[in-house]
């Protein structure tokens, strides 16, 4: 079972959300859920459930969760991210085991690592603050 989750600096209109998950994860568009995070039914059962929630402040506002059931091998996270920043020109902000601190960031044109302001990640706020590790 795969289960993601990262940040976008904007989110993508829900029906095409909806087509770009069904082509990243190559499953029928029938077998993909795409909705708003607790005020959404979940509909019928998918194969793919892509959930979103709008986060509070910051850069990147909203939080994006992707589950898929045991017969998808799907795409990694990063890959994952990396075919809607492209897809759709936004920035993917994916959490690190290593450090609350430093995040791997994803665009249409690369993939690095980034710090995030500590001080607004204490308040659910993704800030970033310039600096950048290879």
């Amino acid at each position: 079972m795969l289960s993601y989750s990262f940040l976008l600096d904007q989110l993508p209109d829900p029906n095409e959300l909806h087509r770009a998950v069904a082509e990243v994860f190559k499953v029928p568009p029938a077998n993909v859920h795409v909705g708003k995070l607790y005020e959404d039914a979940g509909g019928p059962p998918a194969t793919v459930s892509c959930t979103y929630i709008d986060l509070d402040g910051g850069e990147f506002l909203w939080r994006v969760d992707i589950g898929a059931d045991d017969t998808v091998t799907g795409p990694t996270d990063v890959q994952t991210a990396a075919a809607l920043a492209r897809r759709f020109g936004v920035r993917a902000l994916l959490d690190t085991p290593d450090s609350d601190e430093w995040w791997r960031l994803v665009t249409a044109d690369e993939d690095r690592l980034v710090a995030v302001d500590l001080d607004e990640l204490d308040g659910d706020r993704y800030v970033l603050t310039g600096k950048t590790r290879t």
